[in-house]
């Protein structure tokens, strides 16, 4: 049997961890008393500093949008994977690289996890281009920081993307090669990515809200370039539950870029991308406000169409969790977070129950927020990834 490992990841110097934890938005948690009064995700509505800001105007390009925006305060590549074993196990994956701007440096951070329906594991790794340990590229698209990577042989897709603990080494048998946070069980995983869209041309991704420029508030001047590609397909292996498991399964990528995301009023958003069939995939996101809430949502099909939806046509409401729900009492927790929303735009036809699957899902690098596998029921039937944030306990 074919032995595999995993890399070990390079140490990062204390002292430039410490000074993250207080100068940059997605830094490594913390436990201090003061440091949690001070709600990191309000980062997001700081409006100072001479950075560009998003407009209706600008022309988003391929590959070019796939390379790194530093004029722009912050940006992310994202993407989001529901995932099946060969005996029908569900998984959820995560990979996401975030880029801030503090002064004149541009910080890297990029976070994964990987969950089934009781267990959910997850890490970071941080650095600078300049410090040697981040490299990207956009012809063709490669993002490297530490030992996790996305390479592609294209502008984007197809790809492979590798990520996980990498504490260790691990054979095959699941067997640890040293001792190293031997309690902590090893995960990784190894993923083949290839677009499903039935278009095949350099700009066959969906530019969300006008023409990629994305709006985050009823009224005030605030939004991001944002665009996406629901229709991936996923083959490759984990390493979970202490052996390696072939997977195969569908992904969603989400690329934004912005200088202020929130506005002050606004408290946090709920971030659903659902698959209503094969060929058709649905986005909506609400960022909750104090004042007014502000929705938007997208239908997008496999033949390189979107529809987009407002405020008014998507109704959100949240759902207290059922106790006769075997699936939402697959894990019970004290999170703060919803369980389940019923989610309703009467012109599409479309009215859905969405049920976390494990409410264990939550990040704690800086800013907290819930990133997790979702079902759905109603008008359509299946799965989805859901991201929170802004809930307290």
């Amino acid at each position: 049997m074919k032995t595999k490992t995993l890399k070990v990841c390079s140490s990062y110097p204390i002292f430039i961890l410490l000074g993250m934890l207080f100068s940059v938005l997605f830094a490594t948690g913390c436990s201090d008393k003061s440091a949690k009064k001070s709600d990191p995700l309000k980062e997001l509505a700081d409006d100072s500093g001479d950075f560009k800001r998003p407009s209706a105007d600008h022309i988003i390009s391929f590959p070019q949008a796939h390379a790194p925006h530093k004029k722009y305060r912050q940006e992310w590549w994202y993407l989001t994977a529901n995932l099946h074993t060969e005996n029908g196990q569900s998984l959820a994956s995560q990979w996401t690289l975030f880029r801030r701007a503090v002064d004149d440096k541009h910080w890297y951070f990029a976070h994964a996890a990987l969950a089934d329906s009781k267990s959910h594991k997850s890490s970071f790794r941080n650095g600078r281009e300049d410090l040697g340990n981040v490299t990207i590229s956009s012809r063709p698209f490669n993002a490297e920081i530490d030992d996790w990577s996305w390479q592609s042989t294209s502008s984007l897709l197809p790809a492979s993307l590798t990520y996980g603990s990498a504490v260790g080494a691990i054979t095959s048998k699941g067997e640890s090669k040293t001792n190293s946070q031997a309690e902590q069980p090893h995960w990784q995983v190894n993923l083949n990515l290839r677009s499903k869209l039935a278009v095949n041309n350099q700009q066959a991704f969906f530019l969300q809200g006008d023409n990629g420029f994305s709006k985050k508030h009823p009224s005030l001047d605030i939004a991001s370039h944002y665009y996406s590609q629901p229709f991936i397909e996923v083959s490759g292996e984990v390493f979970w539950q202490g052996k390696w498991q072939k997977v195969t399964g569908s992904a969603w990528f989400d690329r934004e870029w912005g200088s202020q995301m929130l506005a002050k009023d606004q408290q946090g958003w709920d971030w659903f991308s659902l698959r209503l069939t094969d060929n058709k995939a649905l986005m909506v996101y609400r960022l909750r406000s104090v004042e007014q809430d502000y929705i938007y949502a997208s239908i997008m099909t496999k033949d390189g169409k979107i529809r987009t939806l407002t405020t008014n046509e998507v109704q959100i409401t949240v759902k207290e969790k059922s106790p006769s729900d075997n699936t939402a009492s697959k894990s019970k927790t004290s999170s703060p977070y919803p369980a389940a929303f019923s989610l309703v735009i009467v012109k599409e036809g479309i009215d859905l129950n969405v049920q976390v699957i494990n409410e264990k899902q939550i990040m704690r690098f800086g800013i907290e927020y819930f990133e997790g596998m979702v079902t759905f029921s109603g008008s359509h039937n299946g799965e989805g990834f859901l991201e929170m944030t802004g809930y307290s306990h």
